[in-house]
């Protein structure tokens, strides 16, 4: 037996703070068809887990790429090229309501249910209705939050690694004489930059300890060890 759900939003300030839930609990993975009114408007692949919550949008266009949408957090997620952007910053079209629908149950939206659990969804003037509920098998991995914030800050890190640029230090120093720390010839070279240079990687009294710590926190390249 079907039935609807009717979202209620409760004003009390414990609600405010309460975890948003999602549709299915346990490893689930659905398939959903999109339509408004009788015309298809795509598909979703929903999944859930113990860690996360992931649903797969694909337009009518089958050479369009999948938009993928993520849950955790307590916020809602979308994958962009950089790192994993918060709702609020994709400016996307419709899927950016009708999918959220389906990661948490939403105040706006109406949802239809089965004894399983949510069968069809209405949100944004679409309706979408679950064609199959199976066990997902899914990686942890699948429901990573990636924050292009958290990417940034890996960035600055492998900047701050490797130092600022020094654009005013000629390529072939080195070959007239200024591998010698300290030496200065008087060919015309900026020797006063090289030495500033030399200056500041002495404070790197051990490279390979340094880059293994960059590898471990970035999660990037192989240590020579693992070669």
């Amino acid at each position: 037996m079907r039935k609807w759900m009717a979202v209620v939003v409760l004003s009390t300030a414990a609600s405010a703070f309460a975890a948003p839930q999602p549709l299915f609990n346990g490893a689930t993975e659905s398939k959903w068809k999109v339509t408004k009114g009788t015309a298809a408007a795509g598909t979703v692949t929903l999944l859930t887990s113990a860690t996360g919550v992931r649903g797969e949008f694909r337009g009518t266009d089958a050479k369009a790429p999948a938009i993928v949408f993520l849950g955790g957090q307590g916020k809602v997620w979308v994958r962009q090229p950089g790192g994993d952007v918060e709702l609020a910053a994709y400016k996307g079209g419709f899927e950016r309501t009708i999918v959220p629908a389906l990661l948490y149950v939403d105040s706006v939206a109406k949802y239809k249910k089965d004894d399983k659990g949510a069968v069809e969804v209405q949100a944004g003037g679409y309706t979408l209705t679950r064609t199959s509920l199976g066990t997902s098998k899914a990686d942890a991995s699948n429901f990573e939050i990636r924050s292009k914030k958290g990417a940034s800050s890996r960035l600055a890190s492998l900047g701050s690694l490797l130092g600022p640029s020094q654009s005013n230090v000629s390529a072939t120093a080195g070959g007239r004489g200024a591998g010698t720390k300290g030496m200065k010839l008087a060919d015309g070279g900026d020797y006063a930059a090289v030495e500033a240079v030399e200056n500041r990687d002495a404070k790197w009294t051990n490279l390979e300890e340094a880059l293994a710590a960059f590898q471990k926190e970035g999660k990037v390249g192989k240590s020579r060890e693992d070669q």
